[in-house]
């Protein structure tokens, strides 16, 4: 592995013109993924990942130019590595901004996501025929990690956020709080897996993924924004989100599922 790093960072130097030789090296885990990732000096991150991450991650980045998202310096399919610009940020979670100020800045974040016709929805690579088929998956794969807490509400909830087949965005995909660094009090967001479909999801995904946030605001604050979507519909999207949050908790978060459990069980449809 050593002599690949050293290869990465030679075609760095390559392609920033920047000798980084006798940079410092940082390595940071990389959540559940099989992914090497460091830092050069505190100025690039480079991180060595599959080629399908790589691959989606580039479309993604070409799309979207945003200034929360990384900026993409340099990749290379042959080395199997992608370099961005260092975020010196703190954690989202270790951070003092509220819930109202980051309801504000995710729900800019979301409507600069760029248009993007495709043949079907979903993840890249893995697309589905519908919207409702992919939120099926979602629900689907849910249920094998959440268990017994009935589906009744989010097949509801499927069935009618389900007759909308809704404009295609290329979305970040993983748009939770675990992905979020703050920097001089701004958003910002690492590791996409892109998504196609409507950047609604993405929005309440990422207030999900942090109980305290709707734990303040509530769920009548979230549905005031995007209004121009009809309001069973963001209520209905709002549930399937809220399951499939659920199992991401179940995983890594258990501590804090029965509030998510508590929430799902007295949430309208």
């Amino acid at each position: 592995m050593e002599e690949k790093v050293e290869a990465i960072i030679e075609d760095v130097e390559l392609y920033t013109g920047n000798y980084l030789g006798d940079a410092e090296k940082r390595y940071y885990t990389d959540g559940a993924t099989d992914a090497k990732v460091f830092s050069l000096a505190k100025k690039y991150l480079i991180k060595i990942t599959d080629l399908n991450t790589i691959k989606t991650q580039v479309v993604f980045f070409r799309q979207n130019h945003d200034a929360a998202f990384q900026n993409l310096v340099c990749y290379s399919e042959d080395l199997g590595y992608l370099c961005f610009d260092f975020i010196d940020g703190e954690r989202f979670l270790d951070s003092e901004i509220s819930p109202e100020e980051t309801i504000m800045q995710l729900s800019r974040i979301v409507g600069s996501y760029c248009r993007y016709p495709h043949d079907g929805y979903g993840f890249l690579n893995e697309e589905h025929v519908s919207w409702r088929a992919f939120l099926l998956d979602e629900i689907e794969y849910a249920r094998r990690n959440i268990g017994e807490i009935s589906t009744e509400k989010v097949m509801t909830a499927l069935d009618i956020a389900g007759r909308y087949n809704p404009e295609q965005f290329l979305m970040h995909g993983d748009f939770g709080s675990h992905n979020f660094l703050v920097e001089k009090g701004k958003i910002r967001v690492i590791d996409p897996m892109p998504l196609v479909g409507d950047y609604l999801y993405d929005f309440y995904f990422a207030l999900l993924s942090n109980n305290k946030i709707i734990g303040e605001l509530g769920a009548e604050a979230i549905y005031r924004y995007f209004g121009e979507r009809d309001l069973d519909y963001r209520r209905a999207l709002m549930v399937v989100a809220l399951y499939v949050r659920m199992s991401r908790v179940a995983i890594y978060d258990e501590e804090h599922l029965q509030a998510y459990i508590n929430l799902y069980r007295n949430i309208a449809v």
